[in-house]
């Protein structure tokens, strides 16, 4: 060790459990998580977001993938001056059905700020759902041409301009919306590229997090990689990574023309030109023998479920 100056750097003293809070909160989604707080020797407030029926090694990876990817975008001159990355957090499994995730203060969901913005303004939240229940009942039923016009239908009744507004409320100047508006839509790039790499699926608005002060996306939950959720039967997702109108409207003038292209060609450049450090881990996922499994479950239980819509 040392500094080059024969010196020793303190090391920094290890913080450890001191007690944890009395009552857990359940957080109102699918799987019931718990909100988790610890105490740790320092005296500081640790917490933990506490998930159970969830293997959390695969995510646990995946914030391995993203370190090498925030270290290959920090090393080459042009994305690191425009300080590209990817916000990660601490994932700790506990076993194969449980773990431990960092909490990441001020963020709020995609769903939640939406939710938010169309209550104070008695817009029903699931507006273009009731436009296409209203233009056609048996929605399930009709060809793809038909379900297109019915969707178009649903666009063309709708301004889609809820999270650019949302920006703009919350910013206090129009100096903290641009950096915000930057912010916003190179985070939303990168991942793009790096989530179309991973074949990332299940984008769903409670899944993408944006900050409240920096206004940077930040993404949770990694259960559907190498395109699981293109393959399995039921539902399965046509697109390589997801940028709907709501959040192509958020980047404002340019749209994708500007910042948000220009980041995406810089992150796959870099990326292709670090293919072989890229392919060692993800090669590490696939034969991982524990998440191949995985995998396999999960497209064994997507086939289930069709099997029992069948029996229906």
């Amino acid at each position: 060790g040392g500094d080059g100056g024969g010196r020793r750097r303190p090391r920094p003293a290890q913080v450890r459990i001191m007690r944890f809070a009395p009552t857990l909160n359940v957080i109102n989604s699918k799987q019931r998580p718990r909100k988790l707080v610890l105490t740790g020797s320092d005296g500081e407030q640790y917490v933990f977001l506490l998930k159970g029926h969830e293997d959390m090694r695969q995510d646990e990876r995946v914030m391995q993938l993203f370190g090498l990817v925030n270290k290959l975008l920090a090393d080459d001159r042009d994305t690191a001056r425009r300080r590209l990355g990817i916000q990660r957090y601490a994932i700790v499994p506990l076993s194969p059905h449980s773990g431990l995730l960092a909490w990441v203060p001020d963020h709020d969901t995609l769903h939640a700020l939406i939710r938010d913005y169309r209550e104070s303004r008695n817009i029903l939240l699931n507006v273009e759902h009731r436009l296409i229940t209203q233009f056609s009942s048996d929605y399930d039923k009709l060809t793809l041409m038909q379900k297109l016009e019915v969707f178009k239908h649903a666009l063309d009744s709708t301004d889609g301009l809820d999270l650019a507004h949302v920006l703009w409320l919350k910013s206090r100047n129009s100096e903290v919306w641009l950096a915000r508006r930057s912010n916003y839509t190179r985070s939303l790039a990168v991942m793009s590229m790096v989530g179309y790499v991973l074949g990332l699926g299940d984008r769903h608005p409670r899944n993408v997090m944006l900050s409240r002060h920096t206004g940077a996306a930040l993404h949770i939950d990694f259960g559907d990689c190498f395109e699981v959720a293109m393959k399995r039967d039921k539902y399965p997702e046509r697109v390589p990574f997801r940028l709907t109108r709501m959040l192509i409207n958020a980047m404002e003038v340019a749209g994708t023309g500007g910042t948000y292209r220009h980041t995406c060609e810089s992150t796959m450049r870099v990326l292709r030109a670090n293919k072989e450090s890229l392919m060692a881990v993800l090669e590490a996922f696939v034969y991982d023998p524990l998440l191949n499994w995985r995998l396999q479950q999960q497209r064994d239980d997507d086939n289930d479920d069709n099997d029992d819509d069948d029996d229906d």
